[in-house]
């Protein structure tokens, strides 16, 4: 083999590297997970206190947020017990991906009917409504309002 035929070999196999290389970059950025939301919910049951947010039932999500039951995979749902506390926890995990941004109208609708509700009497619970975060990554869907949703989301983030 020549000189030139090795170089030429040698640079196919950096170019196939690097498109592979690409390929997995690509692939861990577009998010989701292959855990179960009881999973992906499990380290908050260490972090959210019975004062602060209690477990609700799966039902009870999907019917406060009207989530179609048959594109979940699974729902963790926490939530404050008190009417003048609007402080909430949704994990959904989505049989398909791209039913994303469904998800995400369907919480977006729940939280502005929330803000007009509380915007004037409760000013502080308009404030963390107004600071919500609702977060789409794959076939997992995140959304919290509180007062440490920043906290929350990392540990979500981190969970995937």
């Amino acid at each position: 083999m020549t000189a030139a035929k090795k170089y030429r070999t040698a640079e196919l196999v950096c170019v196939a590297v690097l498109i592979v290389f690409i390929i997995v970059l690509i692939g861990a950025h577009i998010g989701g997970t292959q855990k179960t939301a009881a999973e992906l919910g499990a380290p908050f049951s260490s972090v959210i206190t019975p004062d602060f947010m209690t477990k609700e039932s799966e039902q009870s999500a999907l019917e406060l947020f009207n989530l179609p039951p048959d594109k979940t995979e699974g729902v963790v749902f926490y939530a404050n017990e008190s009417v003048m506390d609007v402080s909430e926890l949704l994990i959904v995990k989505l049989v398909d991906e791209n039913d994303g941004a469904e998800f995400r109208e369907a919480i977006e609708k729940r939280v502005e009917e929330q803000r007009t509700l509380y915007q004037k009497y409760a000013p502080k619970q308009y404030a963390l409504l107004s600071n919500s975060i609702i977060a789409v990554s794959g076939n997992a869907v995140f959304y919290c309002t509180a007062e440490n949703a920043d906290e929350l989301y990392e540990i979500f983030k981190h969970n995937l």
